[in-house]
């Protein structure tokens, strides 16, 4: 999935634990040559990544049970679909990186801090969509349920399905998870919009639509600031 903003903003929407993400971020990297690579990544979650390994998988899973039981069942079925793929989440946006140092562009991590959204998550979300959560992520961990084309992952049409359905399960972690992020990723995008430099933004497919709105509006007229707050 792809968007773009004038002649120097390009916005590629990834699917998180699929390796054709990772060669697609690379491929656009290396034919747009950018100025800037921008990720859906904060600085704890980047550190996370680099540190890796089955030691920081057993300390996430500790982490995750001393927060709550739904960040447990999130943990897994990503853990899952990783295993799947054969790629762990979270390797696209290393690569990304990577290509960007070997072509001298500035890397920015654009996404809120994780510890913010995990604070909200629970925060915001009533017991009932943590429920209704918790139950589909449990469903998706056994193997008689029917096996999810992971591939269509990132494409356009199955992305709007995936939001319309999660926004229709739980409308208030669908706020905290999507939204409230698009608009953080958002009002640091613009800024790298307005500066004119070339631009490649790399984030999970889930977050296109509600950021290219969000950028489209606030070009619109230059005058506008996008600004970033949660309640």
């Amino acid at each position: 999935m792809l968007r773009k903003l004038g002649d120097n903003f390009l916005i590629v929407g990834v699917a998180h634990v699929l390796p054709k993400s990772m060669v697609e971020i690379r491929d656009v990297i290396l034919a747009e040559r950018p100025e800037i690579v921008a990720v859906e990544l904060c600085p704890a979650r980047y550190l996370a990544l680099l540190q890796g390994g089955a030691q920081d998988t057993v300390e996430n899973l500790r982490a995750g049970m001393r927060q709550s039981p739904l960040n447990v069942a999130m943990y897994l079925a990503q853990a899952k679909f990783s295993h799947q793929t054969g790629m762990p989440a979270g390797e696209e946006m290393l690569g990304a990186i990577e290509t960007a140092r070997e072509i001298g562009a500035r890397v920015e991590l654009v996404d809120q801090d994780i510890g913010v959204t995990v604070r909200r998550l629970s925060k915001a979300v009533p017991f009932g969509e943590k429920a209704r959560i918790f139950a589909q992520l449990l469903l998706s961990l056994f193997p008689f349920q029917k096996r999810q084309s992971l591939e269509s992952l990132a494409d356009e049409d199955v992305v709007d399905y995936l939001l319309w359905e999660f926004r229709s399960m739980s409308p208030k972690a669908y706020n905290v998870l999507i939204q409230e992020r698009d608009a953080y990723m958002a009002a640091r995008l613009v800024h790298l919009l307005e500066s004119g430099r070339k631009v490649v933004c790399a984030v999970g497919a889930g977050h296109v639509p509600g950021i290219y709105k969000l950028l489209q509006e606030a070009t619109t007229g230059w005058g506008v600031k996008l600004e970033y707050g949660v309640s």
